[in-house]
């Protein structure tokens, strides 16, 4: 019997065993949001321990019972809970949650903070935005993008170095931001900086590239751009000026994705001075279709354990300029992995780019095509006849250039300079990073990172004989540079994260970290004197032994090492205190000032936490921030030695030495903010103020200000003033489930001033300084009090109390006089305006409608002026100007007061030259523009091993609402602080159609 009972027992649990066992299922099913598969998606049975996520195409499977609830998580999106029931499949569709306001945000040094807890402004640009109208250097994009953010390309084309402005410029040596990639800074190297209107005689006014072009911007996932001083203290002094924090993409568990994506583009130029029509004719000739085709592939995938992102894009591009064009590789693998328990995280990459560039487009007047282009005589016939530029001379065995009229220092024939003094740049880089990261407990890890950065560019340009005497030797010049920039860089913190209690949490960070750059350099050059043994053999080996041919190299190194810490206190979800101190020590300064401190502190409120507000109201903060950081100077720049000359001993000249021992420049930093978002965040805005104070910053003057004689000396000296406002603002007008429009706002205002420059401690009397020299021109840029950084000096007509200009006719010529008040001249040039806006506006649309998509983004820049040299060197040289062939007359008077008119071609061939009237050439810089327009559409294909394909026709700088001066005043011919507000030749921008292609397998 109890066998019977014992058996009977035993099926009975076996029956209820099958039972339960029959009820669970494979559940599957698909998580998207806004039309867009979802990976990463927690998927959880509540109340168990047992889960999984989703693939890259957004897809799970879980095996589950009629009675449980899975759970859908993911950050920044609404948790969503569904009963299984009889379900066997469970799309679900996410939706953004204002919960989104609790993600967390990467700041300075890697670390990871509540966006709402913030003490100063930050503003992302999403992957998206950046390459749904791809650019060959991916920071163009963000233009209009990010309030306080000034970017102005570089006239030099495809693959040229931006110039990228956070709050106005600062300093007088470097005012771009800091880059960092992945938590690791980025050496943004470049190898030469134009100064000069005319262009330096070695090698015309050239770009040396930057690393940035070197990105490929498929490979980004995100930008975070840190803005003030408060922002960016803990990376000292090299994020003086903001930081820029860029995310690349990453593997991610959950299976293997591919992606394919290719646009094209057709670049015409535009924007540029008007001719009359012959003179036009021969312009449009000679430019051509530029074009640009940027590919990429990527394949990522891995496991909970390790995942792995591997890229490969090329860019090629034939600019508008013949000869032009520009060939990049670029190679990137990212490895991630979670070891030991997934208390220790692996990181660790290497990119690696290869660019090449012929021709690059040079601005201002040496070795520049386009002044043969725009100052040509059309009665000589058609510019094309000019292609063939050579001809065989028999007296000197070698083909000779061929012009219509003798060639001078700044015109040849345009064709020759593209074939006979052509240059290539060849730039690499490559960089290593490895990351650790070991969780000791919930509260404390450790983390450790490293890279090595080498940036390396080659330049090299022939110069034929029979190249205007000016520029090169009578057998022809050889140039050949090398620049070599090495930077290694560790850190390692500390990381503590706790709740004290009920109500109080803390997070703080203490390390230490060091930067240590190497700099080699290589320049030969044989020079416009010294010269080529023979003709047209372009190496070293055939520079004549003489001390006018140019041969240095040089080899320098500058370390940085720094302590550093941060906390910050919450208060019941309401008050954070933030706290942040630096100490670096710079090998750069004398030992007695190597060492230099600088603290921040700021204060957030979150008042939707503190105060009953309006249903309406979201979310609602203000911050306030205090920051100071310090800035060291160049390596080798305080106490450097005397040049050795080519076969000719030492340079007799002794170079500049501090007055006293230099100090590091110093930067004081307020800022205050108030973000609000409404309606469960379908519109809110961000209005911010700063002011910073940039002062003992390191001048070079003259011997005699200090009073002291002989040659030139460094002293600490002057107050530079920044103000302004920011407002970032953003707004769902439409948001339905098969349309939205996001439409977001950004404004911002700044204000420069001087406010002191001359050091009366030191007895340093400083009347002016100058950022770009007159020299021999008549345009120039100077600092004096009371004045701003990026003021506009020319030469000025003078004119009587109506305003008429004063000109002698006396002997038949047209004499102009000349403004010499000397109480508002400097060298004999007045100021004229100031090349930096009043204030800058972009607003940026997406419209979204079941498959299609439709963006468009307007710039604004408004105030502001800008001096087209161009245009007078060409009313100086030619009478190929629009103006001169068809402006009205000119009313003027002499100086006896006679009223009389002259022609417009009489009176601009007068006023116009290389150093003439160009307070004549002064235009209003307010330029509104049609930034970027993109029309997409998206589909769901499952054939070809295609999952999903996105085709766009896109276009870039499509034209002008508005614009006065005769160039795109948007456009630079120096990232540095030289050339800011003057066009001299520089490329035209261009205005681009293409498509984009995005396929997913």
């Amino acid at each position: 019997m109890k066998k019977i009972k014992m058996l009977f027992v035993i099926f009975f649990l076996g029956v209820m065993t099958h039972a339960v066992f029959a009820q669970t299922k494979m559940v599957t099913g698909i998580v998207t949001s806004d039309g867009e598969p979802l990976p990463g998606v927690s998927v959880l049975i509540k109340g168990a321990d047992k889960g999984t996520t989703t693939n890259f195409d957004g897809k799970y499977q879980i095996e589950a019972s009629p009675d449980d609830t899975l759970v859908f998580s993911f950050v920044g999106m609404k948790t969503k809970e569904i009963k299984v029931g009889d379900k066997t499949k469970i799309d679900v569709v996410m939706q953004e949650s204002a919960e989104a306001l609790k993600k967390v945000i990467v700041t300075a040094l890697g670390v990871k903070k509540q966006r709402k807890s913030l003490t100063y402004a930050a503003q992302d640009v999403k992957a998206d935005e950046l390459k749904r109208v791809k650019q060959t250097n991916p920071i163009n994009s963000l233009a209009g993008k990010i309030a306080g953010l000034t970017i102005s390309r570089n006239a030099s084309g495809a693959g040229g170095s931006v110039k990228v402005v956070l709050r106005g410029n600062k300093s007088l040596r470097n005012n771009q931001p800091l880059y960092v990639i992945d938590g690791v800074p980025l050496a943004n190297s470049t190898s030469y900086v134009p100064v000069s209107t005319f262009g330096d005689k070695s090698g015309g006014n050239r770009d040396g590239g930057d690393a940035l072009s070197l990105l490929n911007p498929d490979d980004i996932e995100s930008i975070s751009v840190l803005k003030g001083a408060s922002a960016s203290a803990l990376y000292g002094s090299a994020g003086l000026n903001g930081v820029v924090l860029i995310t690349t993409k990453k593997g991610r568990a959950g299976g293997f994705k591919a992606s394919v994506s290719s646009s094209f583009t057709v670049d015409s130029p535009a924007y540029f001075m008007s001719f009359y029509d012959e003179a036009q004719n021969n312009v449009d000739g000679f430019f051509q279709k530029g074009k640009t085709n940027i590919n990429s592939i990527s394949l990522s995938g891995g496991t909970q354990a390790a995942q792995t992102y591997f890229s490969y894009s090329n860019t090629f591009s034939s600019g508008i300029l013949p000869t032009n064009d520009m060939s990049q590789h670029t190679l990137n693998i990212k490895e991630t992995a979670q070891l030991l328990n997934n208390k220790l995280k692996v990181s660790a990459g290497a990119m690696y780019s290869k660019q090449a560039i012929n021709n690059r487009p040079v601005s201002a007047l040496y070795y520049n095509p386009l002044i043969g282009v725009y100052n040509y005589d059309a009665s000589q016939g058609p510019l094309s006849d000019w292609q063939k530029f050579e001809e065989f001379d028999p007296g000197r065995n070698l083909m000779a250039q061929r012009w219509f009229r003798p060639t001078s220092d700044i015109e040849q024939n345009p064709y020759w300079i593209l074939n006979r003094n052509a240059t290539i740049d060849n730039n690499r880089k490559l960089l290593l990073s490895l990351g650790l990261s070991y969780k000791i407990n919930d509260k404390l890890s450790i983390n450790t990172r490293g890279s090595y950065d080498n940036s390396n560019m080659d330049y090299a340009r022939k110069v034929y004989a029979t190249s205007n005497g000016t520029l090169s030797h009578k057998n022809g010049r050889y140039i050949n540079s090398t620049f070599d920039n090495t930077q290694w860089y560790a850190d390692i913190t500390a990381n503590y994260n706790t709740k004290l209690n009920e109500d109080l949490s803390l997070t703080a960070l203490v390390g230490t970290g060091l930067t240590h750059n190497l700099y080699d350099t290589f320049y030969a050059d044989s020079g416009n004197t010294g010269g080529l043994q023979y003709a047209n053999v372009f190496a070293i080996q055939n520079f004549n032994a003489s001390a006018n041919v140019n041969i240095n190299e040089h080899h320098l190194q500058k370390k940085v090492s720094s302590v550093f810490f941060s906390s910050t206190l919450g208060y019941k979800d309401s008050w954070y205190l933030d706290i942040t101190a630096r100490n670096d020590w710079s090998s750069a300064l004398p030992e007695a000032n190597r060492s230099y401190f600088y603290p921040s502190i700021g204060i957030t409120g979150i008042l939707s936490n503190m105060f009953k507000l309006s249903e309406k109201v979201s979310f609602a903060k203000v911050r306030f921030s205090y920051a100071e950081v310090g800035n060291d100077v160049p390596a080798n720049f305080l106490y450097p030695n005397r040049d050795i000359f080519f076969g000719s001993g030492v340079d007799p000249q002794d170079p500049v030495r501090p007055l006293s021992i230099p100090r590091p420049e110093k930067q004081k930093s307020f800022e205050a903010g108030t973000e609000w978002r409404f309606d469960n965040d379908r519109y809110g805005i961000d209005i911010g103020f700063y002011k910073t104070n940039t002062v003992d910053q390191y001048f070079i003057v003259a011997a005699s200000a200090a009073g002291t004689s002989g040659g030139r000396v460094g002293v600490n000296s002057g107050d530079i003033l920044n103000q302004g406002w920011e407002i970032s603002a953003f707004a769902y007008p439409i948001k339905k489930e098969n349309i939205k429009w996001r439409t977001t706002l950004n404004f911002a205002t700044n204000h420069n001033e001087v406010l002191n420059l001359s050091n009366d401690d030191e007895g340093v009397e400083i009347p002016y300084y100058a950022i770009s020299p007159g020299g021999v021109n008549s345009y120039a840029s100077y600092l004096v009090e009371g004045g701003s950084f990026g003021d506009i000096y020319g030469q000025v007509v003078k004119r009587d109390d109506n305003g008429r200009p004063i000109v002698d006719l006396s002997g038949g010529a047209v004499a102009i006089q000349k403004d010499d008040n000397a109480d508002i001249t400097i060298e004999g040039l007045e100021k004229v305006g100031n090349a930096n806006p009043d204030f800058t506006l972009g607003w940026n649309n997406s419209f979204d409608y079941k498959n299609f998509t439709f963006d468009f983004l307007i710039d604004g820049r408004f105030g502001g002026v800008t001096m087209s040299m161009t245009e007078a060197v060409v009313e100086g040289m030619s009478d190929n100007s629009a103006r001169e062939q068809s402006g009205a007359d000119v009313e003027v008077v002499d100086p006896s007061g006679n009223v009389s008119n002259i022609s417009a071609k009489k009176y601009y061939s007068a006023a116009g030259g290389r150093n003439g009237f160009t307070g004549e050439y002064v235009y209003d810089a307010t330029n509104i523009r049609l930034a970027e327009m993109a029309v997409s559409y998206k589909i769901k294909l499952n054939k070809f091993g295609i999952k999903r394909a996105k085709i766009g026709i896109i276009a870039n700088n499509l034209f002008f609402f508005y614009k006065k001066a005769p160039h795109d005043p948007n456009v630079t011919g120096s990232i540095g602080n030289t050339l800011q507000g003057v066009d001299v030749f520089n490329l035209p921008a261009t205005r681009s159609f293409g498509l984009n292609l995005n396929l997913t397998f």
